[in-house]
């Protein structure tokens, strides 16, 4: 028989998922205190306050309490390899896990099934090559949880934002790529840092690529260049192979070849060592 995880549990979970301390969580919905109880089961919130952390939460109040052990461990194990499998850029074995049966009837978070649509974008975009589609997935997963009036945006919502211009750029929508892309670095940098993630630094590529083809190699430059420094300060290789290719590929068209080369040989060091590190 499958074990109910409490309310406060849940809760706890789901904060520390988002990256959200107990103050930025209770901030205009109760003290800091009092949520502490709650997620140690000390205290039961009343309707409206539990109403009011499940909506920051991205969940509704169903959702928190059909939620069981089981299934809640099963489903992060999943989302785990998943996201591994994502930030190694391995879409074709992603792809598969998301073609799995019921997959999508098991997930019960706003958040995971913003993933759901986040990695299935991904994967219809460098797999399948179909951006039309890709668009439409991407969009679904920024719909799960995103308001224009939202406060506290999650890096995820961010990437996706994104995303969703690097898209538009494909599709030759160049003014709504343009909105996006620029709307996710504002986003980024309102962003507390303690909840930026390790994959922030796809931003910054996404842009510099959008500019580097519309031929504005000195923005391209300077936003890869953020990029690098972004991916440094979070001690991930996300993307840096890309970055400094990237900046190899800018600065040929700068005519300057010496430092383009330099940032070539980065980018194949930088993957020889993420290859040796996934053996």
């Amino acid at each position: 028989m499958k074990n109910d995880l409490s309310f406060g549990e849940v809760l706890k979970g789901l904060r520390k998922e988002r990256k959200l301390t107990q103050k930025m969580l209770s901030q205009g919905i109760c003290s800091q205190s009092v949520l502490s109880r709650i997620e140690n089961d000390e205290e039961l919130p009343n309707v409206r306050v539990m109403q009011q952390l499940c909506q920051r939460l991205g969940v509704t109040i169903d959702q928190v309490m059909n939620m069981q052990s089981e299934e809640i461990h099963h489903l992060h194990r999943l989302f785990e390899e998943m996201t591994c499998l994502f930030f190694h850029k391995q879409y074709e074995k992603l792809g598969k896990i998301l073609s799995s049966e019921n997959l999508l009837n098991q997930i019960y978070l706003d958040t995971d099934l913003q993933l759901y649509y986040y990695f299935l974008g991904s994967c219809q975009f460098y797999v399948e090559e179909n951006p039309e589609l890709a668009l439409q997935s991407l969009k679904q997963g920024l719909s799960c949880t995103f308001k224009l009036d939202k406060s506290n945006v999650s890096s995820i919502e961010i990437q996706l934002i994104s995303c969703i211009g690097r898209v538009y750029a494909e599709l030759g929508e160049i003014d709504l790529a343009r909105e996006s892309l620029s709307y996710s670095l504002k986003l980024y940098g309102e962003m507390p840092s303690q909840r930026i993630s390790n994959m922030a630094a796809k931003i910054f590529y996404n842009h510099a690529y959008f500019s580097y083809h519309q031929g504005e190699y000195q923005a391209a430059w300077e936003f890869a260049k953020e990029g690098i420094t972004v991916a440094r300060r979070q001690k991930s290789y996300y993307y840096l192979t890309d970055l400094f290719h990237l900046m190899g590929m800018i600065h040929d068209q700068l005519v300057e070849v010496t430092a383009g080369e330099q940032y070539y040989r980065a980018s194949e060091a930088v993957r020889f060592i993420r290859d040796i590190s996934n053996h």
